[in-house]
């Protein structure tokens, strides 16, 4: 809408209007109809990749808007976006007290991270000592699709069966 994500100061300070808006609404409607309207801030992978295949489909590729595979939801930070777990968690634990009906963050981390329990420790303790109520890390694991061979390291052809189908 202005050019620019919640990573940037001018980006968190439109992603907290609108969540506030949100947050308010629910709140509003709640109480009227005497239903349980909420917010839930989810990523919800498989809607934002059909979401911008059809985007596509209507208006084309447009530069810094549906020139990725997928949409970024919520109020996570775009993937693509290269910095650190406690970077991501600084920014998106801006958001999550906007949330109604919960929440969810999640850092993704190499393959070698998930054998580094105290690294891992020290960022679940960073997520909720940053209010996150529900936290998750994603480990990147390499895997052939027709052995099932995984590994921590990425490889293009399977060491145990020659498979390129990776």
């Amino acid at each position: 809408m202005i050019g620019k994500d919640h990573t940037t100061k001018e980006g968190m300070q439109l992603a907290i209007e609108i969540e506030t808006l949100y947050r308010d609404k629910c709140a509003k409607f709640k109480k009227e109809y005497k239903l349980n309207f909420g917010v839930y801030f989810t990523p919800a992978e498989s809607l934002c990749f059909t979401a911008m295949n059809r985007f596509k489909e209507k208006y084309g590729e447009i530069k810094d808007i549906s020139d990725h595979k997928y949409f970024t939801n919520s109020i996570h930070v775009p993937v693509w976006k290269k910095m650190s777990p406690f970077e991501k968690i600084d920014i998106e634990s801006q958001l999550t007290p906007y949330s109604s009906a919960g929440t969810i963050t999640y850092v993704e981390i190499d393959g070698k991270g998930k054998d580094n329990i105290d690294a891992l420790e020290d960022l679940v303790n960073y997520a909720m000592d940053h209010d996150i109520p529900y936290f998750a890390l994603n480990c990147d694991i390499t895997s052939c699709l027709d052995c099932g061979y995984n590994n921590n390291e990425d490889f293009d052809i399977c060491p145990k069966c020659g498979s390129t189908n990776i």
